[in-house]
C-alpha cells in the first residue's frame, strides 16, 4: 500500500509553491464565510494524489483514507464537501497540474 499521506504532503508543498499569489495565507481561494479547516489547496492536493495513484472512485479514496490515514489527515472533510469543493477549485487545480507537468520534478 502506497502511503497516500506522505505523497499528499509532497503534492501539497508543490501546490503551495505554485499558488502563492492565487490563495490567501491559509491556502483558500478568496470567499465569504467561515474559515475552512481543510483548505482549498488540500482539496486540490488530495485530488492530484488520487489521480497520481489512479484512484478514480471517491468512495475508494475515502475508504482508504478512513482505514489507513485517519490520524494523518485529522481535518479531512466529507466526500460530499470534497466533491463540491473540488468543482469550485477545478480551474486552480488545472493550473497547478499544468505547472507540475511542465516542470522537471
Amino acid at each position: 500500500m502506497h502511503n497516500l499521506a506522505v505523497n499528499f504532503g509532497k503534492i501539497l508543498d508543490i501546490c503551495k509553491k505554485f499558488s502563492k499569489n492565487l490563495v490567501n495565507e491559509r491556502g483558500n481561494l478568496p470567499r465569504r464565510g467561515p474559515v475552512l479547516r481543510f483548505s482549498d489547496l488540500e482539496v486540490i492536493a488530495l485530488s492530484l494524489t488520487a489521480e497520481k495513484y489512479s484512484i478514480d472512485s471517491e468512495s475508494l479514496l475515502f475508504s482508504l483514507l478512513e482505514e489507513y490515514h485517519k490520524t494523518d489527515l485529522p481535518n479531512l472533510i466529507s466526500r460530499r464537501q470534497y466533491n463540491d469543493r473540488r468543482k469550485s477549485t477545478a480551474n486552480l487545480c488545472e493550473q497547478i497540474s499544468n505547472y507540475h507537468i511542465n516542470q522537471d520534478f
